[in-house]
Parts: structure tokens; sequence; C-alpha cells
């Protein structure tokens, strides 16, 4: 329930904190006092939109808190707790919102910072205001299908929600179906395909190596010095080994100089390691010679190498500069060109596939659908009963009302199945019933509005109900009735009303007086808790008479008797 409001600077109202309590709360006072613009806080606390020029003349932003104690309703805090706004074993909700008249306000939901849709959000789980207005939602036809379904009780919601998954997952089946279709119709994907397959085959057919590159470059270089590499290989050898075209041989001298050092090592040992080393020297060299031997004569002697190494070259440099500037990135887009070819392949298969989940999504949706339809049926029923004996009591005796229940298409499934739902109303027994949004006048809508509430009120577990001067043109023992009717409503909700009307405020289990002050020149609103002599003068000031005279007073006093008798007949 709503336990606590605070309003700083919005419209007339500079400081307003009122603390209320379960059952029927009545805002009373004369108009223009500032009873609407405390409904609006409500408003603006779960998300209406926010306007700068409703703060209050010389201040610079409306501050609004309100408190909410969820200990009553579980059902209320499991919805919230869901998504994410309090932790499961909190039961107090504190929003709060600041509006400057110029500039972006700040929401927070205990204490911490939220965007507006959030606190839209809260109020959906939590609260619904009746406006003057609010009746206009009957003339649409579109939102008499959820009326209908939230009378229908729980069972039924959950069965709606199972079909609205059906729905989706066919919808998003038929989405997946248009887009492959779609895709394999045009001739982009196989434009796409044929040059993929072409970049695959182009790629494969060079079977690029890593690191080939840079091997076919060092084989090139030898390739075109091969015979300058001959050569001096060939001097290389021939000064080590010697031949007739080295006047002397590098390896007989080491062995020559060898033999020497080996026989002054003889005649004195500190030589003998030296004579070791110019051993090693000679060996060396022999092997040297033989290397290079070796290498002369594995140079290529073929002139037609070179060409085919460089036209290779050629091969990978261009591969590479269409295909990402090196062997390893033409071998990954190779990879993935691959991959979405096949991808592209199996768009023709699953179409097939999806063909067949499509028509079994859709089996089951229009099953569920079929229940729906039924369950629709005979709440129907059940609802033109309740309406009718809740009108009676609402100077709608002679009224009827009606809920006709129709195919859009046998063909066509829709977001809520395959039915279209209106509210009929006739305003005499005498009349045919026609469509409601086409002939209810709008004191008659106001009524039946209340009347639909009050019916769904098994059905609609808000926590919270507001009711902002919904009685407007009725009186008299209707208006008696209609408070009897909200008072019935605090069953199952807390009840707030903002009424004119003395014999819908007698009902009232707690009354609060709005008033407006001029001091200076400046109007302020205050809220007062009546009791005692403050709320029979308040009573009778509705009665249209402040005088005093003992007569209305009596019959202030009088009718709250008589709703107090009547609250305490229903278990008040």
């Amino acid at each position: 329930m709503l336990s606590y409001l605070k309003v700083s600077d919005l419209a007339l109202v500079e400081g307003v904190e009122v603390e209320f309590r379960s059952g029927l709360n009545v805002l009373t006072g004369e108009t223009g006092a500032g009873k609407t613009v405390l409904v609006g806080a409500i408003g603006l606390l779960l998300g209406d939109r926010a306007d700068g020029s409703a703060v209050r003349t010389g201040a610079e932003e409306a501050v609004l808190e309100a408190s909410f104690d969820l200990g009553g309703s579980p059902a209320a805090r499991a919805a919230l707790a869901s998504l994410g706004y309090i932790e499961d074993d909190e039961a107090e909700l504190v929003l709060s919102r600041r509006l400057p008249r110029t500039g972006k306000g700040r929401c927070a939901i205990n204490g911490r910072l939220c965007p507006v849709s959030a606190l839209a959000a809260v109020g959906d789980a939590l609260l619904e205001v009746h406006g003057q207005n609010s009746h206009q939602a009957l003339l649409k036809q579109s939102t008499h299908i959820g009326y209908l379904d939230r009378f229908a009780g729980a069972e039924h919601l959950a069965r709606l929600d199972e079909y609205r998954l059906a729905y989706a997952k066919l919808r998003s089946l038929e989405a997946e179906r248009a887009a492959a279709e779609g895709h394999l119709a045009g001739e982009g994907l196989a434009r796409e395909s044929q040059l993929l397959a072409h970049e695959i085959e182009q790629i494969d057919a060079a079977a690029p190596q890593p690191d080939e590159i840079e091997s076919l470059e060092e084989n090139a270089v030898r390739l075109r010095h091969s015979t300058e590499l001959w050569e001096l290989a060939s001097r290389v050898e021939a000064a080590l080994r010697g031949d007739e075209r080295a006047a002397f041989a590098a390896g007989d001298m080491l062995a020559n100089a060898s033999e020497d050092l080996s026989a002054m090592a003889s005649r004195d040992a500190s030589l003998s390691a030296l004579s070791a080393r110019l051993d090693s020297l000679g060996i060396e060299a022999a092997d040297v010679a033989a290397e290079v031997a070796a290498y002369r004569e594995s140079l290529p002697t073929d002139p037609d190498l070179l060409a085919e190494v460089e036209s290779r070259l050629s091969l990978l440099r261009e591969l590479c500069r269409k295909y990402g500037g090196t062997i390893e990135a033409a071998l990954e887009y190779r990879d993935l060109a691959d991959a979405r070819l096949e991808e592209i392949g199996t768009l023709g298969a699953r179409a097939l596939v999806i063909a067949s989940e499509i028509e079994e999504a859709g089996k089951q949706a229009a099953q569920i659908a079929a229940e729906l339809s039924k369950e629709r049926e005979r709440a129907a029923q059940s609802l033109v009963e309740a309406m009718n004996r809740q009108m009676k009591g609402l100077e709608l005796s002679s009224a009827t009302f009606g809920v006709e229940v129709g195919a859009r298409d046998a063909e066509s499934l829709g977001p809520a199945g395959t039915d279209e739902v209106e509210f009929l109303f006739s305003p005499a027994t005498s009349e045919p019933q026609r469509p409601l949004r086409k002939i209810a006048s709008g004191g008659e809508m106001s009524r039946v509005m209340l009347a639909l509430k009050i019916v769904l009120a098994d059905a609609d577990r808000l926590p919270v109900l507001v009711f902002d001067e919904v009685d407007a043109g009725i009186g008299g023992e209707t208006a008696a009735v209609i408070g009897e009717r909200l008072f019935e409503l605090t069953r199952y909700h807390q009840v707030f009303c903002v009424t004119h009307l003395p014999q819908i405020a007698s009902f009232a289990d707690w009354q609060y007086g709005v008033y407006k002050n001029d001091k200076a020149g400046v109007a302020r609103t205050s809220v007062q808790l009546l009791s005692g002599d403050a709320l029979l003068s308040e009573m009778c000031r509705m009665l249209g008479d402040s005088s005093g005279r003992k007569v209305t007073a009596d019959h202030a006093a009088d009718m709250l008797k008589r709703a107090a008798r009547v609250k305490k007949g229903k278990g008040a």
C-alpha cells in the first residue's frame, strides 16, 4: 500500500507530507485546492511525463517522494523483485523524483538512481489511476480483450502467456523462412557463391605454404648468381687444396707448418698445446674445402629453374595482395570463405526444415488459441452477468451490458489468439445492444468503468487503486451506492478517491481535507487527516452548508452513521 507521500514545490503545493493507511482513503476539498495535484504527484512518481512548468512559482525544482509498504502484497513484491527493483527480503519501496524547472530531472528507487521507465515499470506492478477521462480506455475496442482476459482469471492468463510464447516462436520461424527464401531468390547470393567458390579454387590451386615466399626469395637470389658462386667456390677449394691454377695450397702449407711445430714440441713440452691447435687448423681447412666443393656441385645448372621460381613468387605475391597481405592471411581467408559457402549451401536445406517447424508451431499455437477462445466465451457470459448486477446499483438499472467474442480470421493468428472482443451496451432494455464506444454517454461510460473495475477486483491484484473524480455527473442515492462499491474494493486493494460528494466520502475509512490558504498573496495547499468535529464540518461543507446549522450537522452525522452500518454489515 501507499504509506507515505511528500510533495514539495509542485503547482500550489509548497510542502505537504501525508501518511496514508489501508482501506478507503478519500480526499475532499474545494475545487482548486490541490487534490488533483496530489494525484498527479503520485502519477509523476510512477513514470508520468513531467513538465517543468508544473514547478511552483518561485521554486527551482519540485521534489516528490513516496513510500510503499509491500508487506501485505506478496504478488507485487515478487514482481518487483523479479524485475530487480528490490531485494527478495525488502518489504518497503521508496520512490523519489526531482523535477527542475529547466534541465534533466532525477529519479531513484530505494536510493538508487534509475530512468523514468523504471518508475513506470514499478507503477505497472503497484498502482492504477482512474482519472476523470480514464473511461476513454473503454472507447478503444483493442482494450476490451484485455479486460475480458483479466476477468477470466489467473489460469487463463497463464494459458495466454503460453500462447504468446508459441505465437512468438511461430513468427520468429516465419521471419527466418522469409529471410532464407529472400536470400535464395536473390541474384546477390548466387553471385557471392560463385565468387567464393572461385576464390577458394584459386587459393587451393596455388597451395601456398607458410614461409614459402621467404624460402623462394633466397633460392631466387642463389639462382641469379649461380655462375659467380660456382667460380668463387672453385677458387676457395683451389686455395685450400691446391691445383694447377694455385701457386700454393693453404692445406699443404698448414701440413708443413704442423710437422715443424710438432718437432719443436717434442723437444719443448710447453709447445704441445700450440702444436695441437695447428693440427686442428689443418683438419678444419680440409673440411671447409670439402664442404665448398660439395656446395659447388649442388649449384643448379638448369637455366629454366630461375624462371619457375620467379613465376611461383609472382603467383604467391598476387595471392597475398588479394587476400590479406600474407600467406597466413590468405589461408585464413580461404577457411572463412569455405565456412560462408557452406552456410549458403545450407540455406536451402534449412528452408525445408523451417517449413515443417512452422507447420508444427502453427498447430501448437492454434490449439492453445482454440482453448483461449472457449475460455473467453465462458468468461464473457460470467462478465455480462456480473456487470449487469453492478450496473443496476449505479443508476443504470435499465441498461444492459454485453460482450461479443468473434473470430478475427479463421486462418489468422494474432498476438492474443484468433479472437476479437467488443463490449456492447444498451441504455434501455427496449434498445438493441450496440458497440459501447458508439452509444454510451460520458456519464454512463464513467459508471460502466467503475462497475467493470469492481467486477475485475478479484482478478486484478494491483495493491493500490486511485479514483480521481470518476463520480462526475452522479448524485443522490447513486453516489451512496458508488461509495459502497468503492468500499467493497478495499477487500482487495488500498483505494484512494478524490470526490466532491458527501455520500461517497461518508464511506471513507480515512478522510483527508485538502485546503488552499492565501498568505501574502501566495496560495499554498495543506492536507489534514479529518476526525471528530473537523470531519463533521467538512461533511457539512460538502452538503453545501458551512454555516454550522444543527440540521446540516445532524444530516452529516446521520450520513456517516448510515455508511458505518453498511460497512459493518459488509465486514468492515
